[in-house]
């Protein structure tokens, strides 16, 4: 089943190397137009290497560029009025996974909770590293790695939050 995503999850697991994981957990992801111009648009403009790795999934098919119809687009313009905090490509992604009832990737907290007060289900980056780990599609060295990756290029965690995940992935490690 496909999944929507907005920039950060896309963003994060190309900076460590592992935006492969979300082709071999979901096959598809979709993403906004406005999540595409974020990302591969303004990052190839500013030189980012992540954004070279989200265009050419973009070229291979498994992620996909979509529109929000009209009506999506006006409720957008008015969820951005009543909250200048959240972002465009947050709001569309949140319409987008409410609109085709599956899962949302998104790691910002103000567009998660916009996503929940929809009853859209909504994951981060981190899960997917731990549901790759959990389906065998990563191992527990690397899983570490692509957390700690992810912390030395910027991505914020509670240290209690990192603290048990961390204590979750190293119990895959023990017979």
């Amino acid at each position: 089943m496909p999944v929507v995503s907005d920039s950060s999850p896309l963003i994060w697991l190309s900076k460590v190397g592992y935006l492969h994981l979300l082709k071999s957990l979901y096959g598809e992801v979709i993403i906004p137009f406005m999540v595409y111009s974020e990302v591969v648009v303004r990052g190839l403009e500013d030189g980012f290497s992540y954004a070279l790795v989200i265009e050419e999934s973009v070229k291979q098919g498994w992620v996909k560029v979509r529109e929000l119809d009209g009506r999506s687009k006006d409720i957008c313009t008015m969820i951005m009025e009543s909250d200048p905090g959240i972002h465009r490509g947050e709001v569309e992604a949140v319409l987008l996974a409410r609109s085709m009832g599956c899962l949302l990737l998104m790691d910002e907290s103000c567009g998660r909770a916009l996503a929940e007060s929809w009853g859209v289900k909504v994951r981060g980056a981190l899960y997917v590293i731990l549901r790759s780990l959990r389906l065998g599609s990563l191992g527990v060295v690397d899983a570490k790695e692509a957390i700690g990756g992810m912390i030395e290029k910027g991505f914020r965690i509670d240290p209690v939050l990192y603290s048990r995940i961390i204590r979750e992935i190293e119990g895959y490690s023990k017979p």
